[in-house]
């Protein structure tokens, strides 16, 4: 059983500090997700016996991003719920190539539908799919496009107008290709046999083409599902077609993805990227080496180098402790969530980024080993760049964590209610993952990404906080000083509850704006009942439907504006502050000017409208301007300061009442 299924496993609690990761034997390691299934506790400075009463915490990862990063904005965004599901495992670790943005502005998406059957059996499972015309989306599909049961759908258009999904049919333990002649419209042919397959079968494909928006030549990449293949259990294959996806060359074993350097591969642990005849192939997991394998001719042949360097090479969790330095003693390792995203920039160099990730085997079992659900921070690497180890975790770049809503620096979680719950979803991976890269024909990088918020908590009768789903633009991408621009939170608040946005897939042609989709629903975590296949899902899930969102954000609302201490600000302002926060019924914006400037000041709500606005001619140095907060509620909300003819510097702050 690989990770999609995630079947035989189950997490329990063995005290507030630890706990045993799911069912990861030998014979089937490659089959369950390391990342979505033991507990542990990071530790606190102040005490780790309390991380569960609220206490407040802030990582190593925080403390980087925080030159990074100074504000959130609001974003000038396009937003479409373009269909629905009631499976919400729309990936088991990395996210798939989901969206198209095709150069003549139509749009292709496809995700995981199950229309109709929430009880488990999922029996109508298979790929939905929308398409906007140029000028509106089609109506959400009410069936899957497949004449078969399958999952994990990756879609691709091509320059000659064709369309093609490759997906995952467990039933038939092969890939399914549905292609047409035409992108947008007509019915679709359906093969089971188009794709080769290994003989045990292949599952969990990835897809992409040779151009940004479209390429007659589709690169993809599975692994096989049954046995020990090439001494791999779980073996990462290679093939590629040249007329749309109607027939495939033979698999092929990319350099460096062998047992030399791994045991096996799970499903969706890898991403791949391509332009033109450069490939790129990023695999591994939290107990093994993340490589690199990397083509300039298609395929044919590859270079591998290693991203994350593992401290126990070939290690095998059933036998051997996680002691590095040989002392007896189990130690925790620094290592990555399993998550990767990767993107060819336009000279062709490779950018990989994934979640950060602690895990701790004291006690070698088939059970598995230990990891640290609090580990928080988002991790970027590039071609050239030396490999990450766990020893050097101290210089890794850390481009985004958790925002600190409340500038303490402090990130405040709920007490669970049941004693080794968890104070948020049961995703498994770091609290900032699932990244998405895409670059721009000015070689700009963009990244989104899935987060914890701070303090946000979800309707769920168990309190827990939620995720959403942010974007930034790479100002900077000096390795170890890189710089982005201030996070962008794509899910719009519903006025009657918080929302969760998981599993964003962002579209490789940045054609002026950014296209993401990206699933949501009020409750956090998933909600695939234990006997089919889930590890420990939330219960309140259980059951619920989740919209796809389709989001377009223009690329000028990404601001980089590099100040001091690599910084994002205003040129005119100096410093911004607002206090209390939170506040009650009153507070003070404190802005800190460097030349004399009208200040327009406004408050919003979390739906975007502006609820008070004020005027005042600003001077060099300190202006302090109160603002009645009084018939607020409690809540979250926004202030904006805009200094002179500048774009509007936005910052969340919260009222107590």
């Amino acid at each position: 059983m690989k990770k999609q299924l995630l079947l035989a496993t189950s997490i329990f609690a063995t005290g507030i500090l630890c706990a045993q990761v799911a069912n990861k034997a030998a014979t089937t390691k490659s089959r369950i997700p390391a990342h979505l299934a033991n507990i542990a506790v990071k530790k606190n400075a102040v005490d780790p016996d309390q991380m569960y009463t609220g206490v407040p915490f802030q990582t190593q990862a925080q403390k980087q991003v925080a030159s990074n990063s100074t504000s959130l904005k609001t974003a000038a965004t396009t937003t479409a719920i373009i269909g629905n599901t009631l499976y919400d495992l729309q990936s088991n670790s990395s996210v798939g190539d989901r969206i198209v943005v095709n150069a003549d502005g139509s749009i292709a998406a496809c995700w995981t539908i199950e229309p109709t059957d929430g009880s488990g059996s999922y029996a109508n499972r298979g790929t939905g799919y929308n398409y906007y015309n140029g000028s509106t989306w089609g109506t959400a599909p009410t069936a899957r496009i497949e004449n078969a049961r399958v999952g994990w759908g990756n879609v691709a258009d091509t320059r000659t107008q064709g369309e093609v999904v490759i997906s995952h049919n467990g039933g038939a333990s092969k890939l399914q290709v549905a292609t047409r002649p035409t992108k947008g419209t007509g019915a679709w042919t359906n093969s089971q046999t188009s794709f080769p397959s290994y003989a045990g079968g292949n599952w969990w494909p990835r897809m992409v083409t040779s151009h940004p928006a479209g390429g007659d030549t589709i690169y993809s990449i599975s692994i096989t599902n049954s046995g020990v293949v090439n001494g791999l259990d779980g073996c990462l294959f290679f093939s590629r077609s040249f007329d749309g996806g109607l027939t495939w060359s033979a698999l092929t074993q990319p350099t460096g993805f062998t047992s030399a350097n791994y045991l096996g591969f799970g499903g969706d642990a890898y991403a791949i990227a391509a332009k033109g005849s450069t490939v790129a192939i990023v695999a591994g997991d939290s107990d093994s080496d993340v490589g690199i394998a990397k083509s300039t001719d298609g395929g044919v042949t590859w270079t591998y180098s290693i991203v994350y360097d593992f401290p126990l090479p070939l290690w095998d969790f059933t036998t051997t402790t996680s002691d590095v330095d040989n002392d007896a003693v189990a130690d925790t390792i620094n290592t990555n969530d399993g998550n990767f995203a990767v993107a060819l920039d336009n000279n062709g160099k490779a950018y990989v980024s994934f979640g950060a990730y602690r895990l701790l085997n004291d006690a070698p079992s088939a059970s598995g080993y230990s990891y640290f659900p609090y580990t928080d921070g988002l991790i970027l690497w590039s071609e050239g760049v030396t490999p990450l180890t766990h020893a050097n975790e101290p210089t890794w770049s850390y481009v985004a964590a958790i925002e600190d809503l409340y500038g303490d620096n402090n990130i405040f979680f709920p007490t669970p209610s049941v004693q080794g719950d968890l104070a948020f979803g049961r995703w498994g991976c770091s609290l900032t993952s699932y990244p998405s890269m895409a670059f721009d024909a000015n070689n700009h990088l963009y990244l989104s990404y899935s987060a914890i918020v701070d303090s946000l908590s979800s309707v769920t009768n168990a309190e827990k906080l939620v995720r959403h789903q942010y974007v930034v633009k790479g100002c900077v991408l000096t390795p170890g000083a890189e710089v982005f621009s201030a996070p962008m939170d794509i899910v719009e608040q519903s006025l009657s509850a918080p929302y969760e946005g998981v599993f964003g897939s962002m579209a490789k042609n940045i054609d002026g704006n950014v296209h993401i989709i990206y699933q949501r629903d009020f409750y956090p975590g998933n909600g695939i009942p234990a006997a089919s296949g889930s590890t420990n899902p939330d219960a309140d899930n259980l059951g619920n439907p989740n919209d796809i969102v389709y989001t377009k954000i223009p690329v000028g609302d990404f601001v980089c504006t590099v100040g001091l201490n690599n910084s994002i600000k205003s040129n005119s302002v100096a410093n911004l502050n607002f206090y209390p926060n939170p506040a009650s019924n009153n507070a003070t914006i404190d802005v800190a000017l460097t030349e004399t400037a009208k200040l327009d000041i406004a408050i919003l709500n979390t739906v975007g409208q502006t609820i008070y606005t004020t005027s005042v001619n600003g001077n060099v140095g300190s202006n302090k301007v109160d603002v009645n907060l009084s018939n607020l509620s409690a809540g979250l909300y926004f202030y904006q300061v805009k200094v002179g003819n500048s774009k509007a510097i936005t910052k969340k702050f919260a009222v107590e009442k």
